[in-house]
């Protein structure tokens, strides 16, 4: 059975487009369902930009991505386990998933958050924006628009799929149910919902090649930046050292040497005040990494959340500076190819299903 996703793809395309070409005559938006606003769902806009998942080109991250092998990528990317969910994603995703700044329906949280979990096929086609996304190092983004992308191709499957078996009498689209309609707004929290959990797979995967890369180089930044921290409070001191100098040869120049002016004697309080302190400092982070490494290195494990919450931060800022759109004509490419190849899987397991009926 021959599927026609024309529609949706041209509208994954269109979407990207908008956003690259710089024109100055006015040019007709067009919305899909799942991103036309509408009074009924305003409520959703408040939330929907912090379930937005984006993929900044980072070149140290990707060159990490290369060198891991086929096993460590799997590992990246792993949701489930024998047909199930696995423990450890289910506990990440329970960690990153902020149910409670998400507007929608609590119902819909409730029961779809258990739906998406199960559903190992409407992870696959998101986890695979992830991969291609580090391995190529393209801006990506999982957003409202590639939500509805990705669900054009599913429901134009199952549209084609009724009709080829005579059964489209009584099915109703999604996509056509009127604005505004109860309906309309139940499909909008449900693809609502499903972009916060697809978001936040994106990002755990994201936390965990950080990991990855912490264990790996994780030591050697710590240890420059505190060599760069000891270089600057020497300079410091140098530089403090040198006035001082000066000020003296000052003094004694046509008159005795005077006792210390005030302002002297508070410089040199100071001075010492900073060299006990960076004393302190130095014996305290020493007494703490004898105690991380006995307690299962906690102090670091409290440094790589600093590091994961300042990559995101960094993340956000240049998510900022590239706009609301970040794909490119590649990353839409990409988007193309990934729906394309969702198509094929679907078309696929359909005629599996239909070979082993007869």
């Amino acid at each position: 059975m021959v599927i026609d996703i024309g529609p949706a793809l041209l509208k994954a395309k269109e979407t990207v487009n908008e956003g690259n070409e710089l024109s100055t005559q006015k040019k007709v938006e067009q919305r899909g369902p799942l991103t036309t606003s509408h009074l009924s769902v305003r409520h959703l806009d408040v939330c929907e930009h912090k379930h937005v998942w984006r993929w900044v080109p980072d070149q140290r991250l990707s060159n990490l991505w290369h060198e891991l092998s086929t096993e460590e990528r799997t590992r990246v990317v792993e949701t489930h386990a024998g047909g199930q969910a696995a423990r450890r994603f289910c506990k990440e995703m329970a960690n990153h998933v902020r149910p409670k700044d998400c507007r929608a329906s609590e119902k819909a949280k409730r029961s779809l958050g258990a739906v998406f979990m199960l559903d190992q096929h409407s992870l696959s086609i998101y986890k695979e924006m992830f991969v291609v996304a580090v391995e190529q190092n393209v801006p990506l983004a999982i957003n409202m628009q590639v939500i509805e992308a990705v669900d054009g191709v599913v429901q134009d499957f199952c549209a084609a799929r009724r009709q080829h078996e005579g059964r489209q009498s009584g099915y109703l689209d999604p996509r056509h149910f009127p604005e505004g309609s109860d309906l309309w707004v139940q499909y909008r929290e449900r693809e609502h919902v499903r972009l916060m959990w697809m978001s936040t797979m994106a990002r755990v995967f994201e936390i965990r090649l950080l990991h990855l890369w912490e264990c790996r180089h994780g030591a050697e930044e710590r240890e420059a930046a505190r060599q760069a921290s000891l270089r600057a409070a020497m300079e410091l001191l140098a530089l403090e050292d040198k006035e001082q100098s000066k000020g003296k040869k000052g003094g004694q120049v046509g008159q005795v040497a005077l006792e210390p002016t005030t302002g002297t004697k508070e410089r040199r309080k100071r001075q010492r005040q900073r060299k006990k302190e960076a004393a302190k400092e130095a014996s305290a982070e020493l007494h703490a990494a004898e105690i991380g490494g006995e307690e299962g290195m906690d102090d670091i494990d409290m440094e790589f959340k600093q590091r994961v919450l300042e990559h995101l931060r960094i993340r956000a800022e240049e998510a900022k500076k590239s706009g609301g759109q970040p794909q490119t004509d590649r990353g839409n490419a990409i988007l193309k190819a990934l729906c394309t190849k969702l198509k094929a899987q679907l078309e696929s397991v359909d005629e599996e299903q239909s070979g082993k009926s007869f």
